[in-house]
């Protein structure tokens, strides 16, 4: 009864309220049953959304060359994702730590990254029982890089914002969540380690070359 009387808007026709309401209940239910066991419409099935699933570079691939740095900000970035590379980059932060006991964490954190992937190179390159994987990391990339337009990973598909623009589907924004070490002031002795959110736009998408990375 609850209910049926939430389903009364018109208190001048209470039943024919009810009996309007409930028609309309029904009726999104059957649909919505119905519904997901149809095929989606709005997407064409022999659309290159799914032609082209196996192919990770989409559309726009151009090869382009970019500076060292920008490469370098990339490589080292990646390295800092990769689960196999974690232990070094532990090392290397106490070794910075150890040499600079009277460096503040923010100056240990900077040398770090800025020494860690020559010494990570010479570190690996020099360890016969390091991983293939690890070997052709510390090996580097190649400063020219695949310039896309459209990526497919983990089965998501993301656009460039100027791909965007000529769409009506709208999915160039991202966003990432990242654990660093919160500043207060540059002169901040005690740093926090915690989560911070970074959003924008996926303005290029690169494919780096790796080799035999894979």
């Amino acid at each position: 009864m609850k209910i049926l009387k939430g389903f009364v808007k018109n208190h001048y026709s209470p039943k024919a309220s009810m009996i309007e309401r409930y028609i309309t209940e029904e009726s999104i239910e059957f649909c919505s049953e119905y519904m997901s066991k149809a095929n989606p419409i709005g997407l064409p099935a022999n659309s290159w959304h799914h032609r082209r699933s196996t192919i990770k570079c989409l559309c726009g691939m151009n090869i382009v060359s970019k500076s060292q740095l920008e490469v370098l900000q990339a490589h080292l970035y990646i390295l800092n994702n990769i689960d196999e590379v974690i232990p070094y980059i532990e090392a290397h932060k106490a070794i910075v730590k150890a040499n600079n006991p009277r460096q503040v964490e923010k100056w240990v954190l900077m040398e770090h990254n800025r020494t860690f992937m020559p010494w990570f190179k010479d570190k690996v390159l020099k360890d016969s029982t390091a991983s293939k994987t690890l070997t052709w990391l510390a090996t580097g990339l190649k400063f020219d890089v695949i310039s896309c337009k459209a990526y497919k990973v983990n089965n998501c598909i993301f656009y460039t914002k100027s791909m965007d623009g000529k769409s009506t589907i709208q999915n160039s924004s991202v966003t990432i969540e990242v654990e660093s070490m919160q500043f207060s002031t540059s002169k901040n002795t005690n740093p926090v380690l915690g989560l911070m959110a970074y959003y924008g736009f996926i303005e290029e998408i690169w494919e780096v070359d790796y080799t035999k990375f894979c």
